[in-house]
């Protein structure tokens, strides 16, 4: 059988790791907050990283998620102080999504290569993979900083291209976030979208291949594992 791709990335918070425990993170820091939080830190997180791509004012993903949270914390009349101290490495502690260890292992067990490309720093990226004990399987760990730009802007995209020598249409990538995988499939991937109950894809104009919402356990045959 010819595979349809050589290559696989895949997208890191939300994908490879669940935020549920940011949310966890989040109601141990502000009890009975925790959900509004989580959610509203993770908006302000993604809406600077979109702003500073299009206004051509990089900063790494560090530093825009401790000044997303400063947002949320006024925004929400909480204590920021207070909560940057409880919310230290929370990111880095986010746990794997229910089954993304057997898919690894099974892409492994294919000898696909896979990849993480991720908006997070690098440093934020090997310390979340370690954390949650997945640095080992992946041949690139590929880091927005590389691009100063964050997805969906199409040079970070182009660094699992460059990296693996490969033409778009010959990689794979899996995400859990709709902007995302519009995205990648807008640069030319074959995507596997991890589509989220109610979840839609935005309305960005005709792409040669559709992202393909799946569920974790039919990633592997999408990509001919």
């Amino acid at each position: 059988m010819i595979r349809p791709v050589e290559a696989v990335f895949f997208d890191l918070y939300g994908t490879l790791v669940d935020l549920a425990g940011l949310e966890a993170a989040c109601e141990a820091a502000a009890p009975g907050r925790g959900a509004e939080l989580a959610v509203r830190w993770r908006a302000r997180q993604l809406e600077a990283t979109w702003l500073r791509t299009c206004m051509g004012r990089w900063a790494d993903f560090e530093q825009v998620t401790a000044e997303a949270l400063d947002v949320t914390a006024e925004e929400l009349a909480l204590d920021a102080d207070g909560l940057t101290a409880r919310l230290a490495g929370a990111w880095h502690r986010l746990q794997p999504r229910a089954g993304v260890p057997v898919l690894l292992e099974r892409l492994a067990a294919a000898r696909l290569p896979t990849g993480v490309l991720s908006n997070g720093s690098s440093a934020m990226l090997r310390a979340t993979l370690d954390g949650a004990a997945l640095t080992d399987p992946f041949a690139h760990l590929l880091s927005a900083d590389a691009a100063r730009a964050f997805k969906p802007a199409r040079a970070v995209y182009r660094l699992a291209a460059d990296a693996t020598d490969l033409p778009p249409g010959r990689i794979g990538f899996v995400t859990a976030n709709g902007w995302d995988a519009a995205g990648a499939a807008a640069f030319g991937f074959l995507v596997a979208w991890l589509q989220q109950p109610g979840g839609s894809l935005p309305a960005v104009g005709h792409v040669d291949r559709r992202p393909t919402g799946v569920t974790v356990e039919e990633v592997a045959s999408l990509f001919g594992a």
